[in-house]
């Protein structure tokens, strides 16, 4: 798991303070400052400050949440600077940039459409995977993280060509070619299956994540390059197993929230925890089920019906989601 997927508690610099601890600081100071400059007046400020209704002491509590929301615009914005906490698109795409790696266009659209199909880009989950990747492609393949970050980011590394025309003369050639297949490829996970033979598992963007055989074969080709490839390992990049399960559930409300509006949060929290899930090695928990619904839909309890028992897959495997069939009920006290 990566920093971003499982982030650490945030430092205690990145805090807002608390209304009434701010205000009390505010007023110091500005009895402080008075103290220095206008000592006449420090009294009748002090009495002021005391008085909730004086029009000077709601223009100062005024100026304290204004301060707060500016600390916290702030925080946020220094939060953003951390690849386990950025979520803003712009500053993932820098982020990742250190380590020269840019986001993978998934579907490059059509322009010429009516109405236009904007391009689908990798999404910043998928692209800080790669970034926290990044460090084992200064090397070739070899470590599983190797041959997960080179089968996940096909044509990411350029093609060298050393030449020497005349003595004492070495030129060195990088050519970055764009590879058509770049993008494609969900997820990647190798093991070593015998001494020298490494299997590599793949998973598509594409429907259920079953990659077709040009997929396979274009890995493949790109794994096996000479400057990419280990000389021991026997590689051969294969297919996944899908492991398919359903979610079936009742969810139970107090009277009040519209059952429609509840049953489409609880589907799309649903579609969301099973798309983070739909990777090799994914793990469908009915525990995290629950907890899904509830947060989601404000329901105070849920019948769980489907699945009853974990689904926890190996690396070969990816688990996806089939069909969801929420069912929202009125209960009273």
């Amino acid at each position: 798991m990566f920093p971003h997927e499982n982030p650490l508690p945030k430092p205690d610099i990145i805090t807002t303070p608390v209304f009434e601890t701010l205000l009390a600081n505010v007023k110091a100071d500005v009895l402080a400052y008075l103290e220095q400059n206008a000592p006449q007046d420090v009294n009748a400020v002090r009495e002021t400050f005391n008085n909730e209704a004086e029009i000077l002491t709601k223009i100062t509590e005024a100026f304290v949440v204004i301060l707060q929301s500016v600390t916290r615009r702030m925080n946020a914005q220094a939060l953003q600077m951390f690849g386990m906490y950025a979520t803003d698109t712009a500053m993932v795409d820098l982020i990742a940039s250190q380590l020269g790696v840019t986001r993978l266009t998934l579907s490059s659209g059509d322009a010429n459409a009516f109405p236009p199909v904007e391009p689908v880009m990798e999404s910043n989950e998928a692209l800080l995977t790669r970034y926290y990747l990044a460090a084992y492609a200064l090397a070739s393949t070899g470590t599983r993280s190797g041959y997960r970050f080179h089968a996940m980011t096909l044509g990411g590394r350029p093609t060298v060509r050393v030449e020497s025309p005349t003595k004492n003369k070495v030129i060195v050639t990088y050519e970055f070619a764009a590879h058509e297949d770049a993008g494609k490829t969900k997820d990647a996970q190798a093991r070593q299956v015998a001494p020298g033979t490494v299997d590599c598992y793949i998973l598509s963007h594409e429907g259920d994540g079953m990659p077709d055989q040009h997929l396979i074969d274009v890995s493949q080709a790109y794994l096996q390059r000479d400057d990419i490839a280990q000389e021991t390992d026997l590689l051969t990049v294969k297919k996944p197993t899908i492991p398919r399960w359903e979610c079936e559930a009742v969810l139970y409300l107090r009277p009040g929230p519209d059952k429609e509006m509840v049953r489409l949060a609880a589907e799309k929290a649903a579609k969301e925890y099973a798309l983070q899930q739909h990777r090799l090695g994914g793990s469908i928990e009915p525990s995290m089920l629950y907890s899904v619904l509830l947060q989601s839909t404000g329901a105070h309890r849920a019948d769980l019906k489907k699945p009853v028992q974990p689904l926890r897959c190996s690396y070969s495997e990816a688990p996806y989601l089939e069909s969801i069939n929420i069912t929202v009920s009125t209960e009273n006290l």
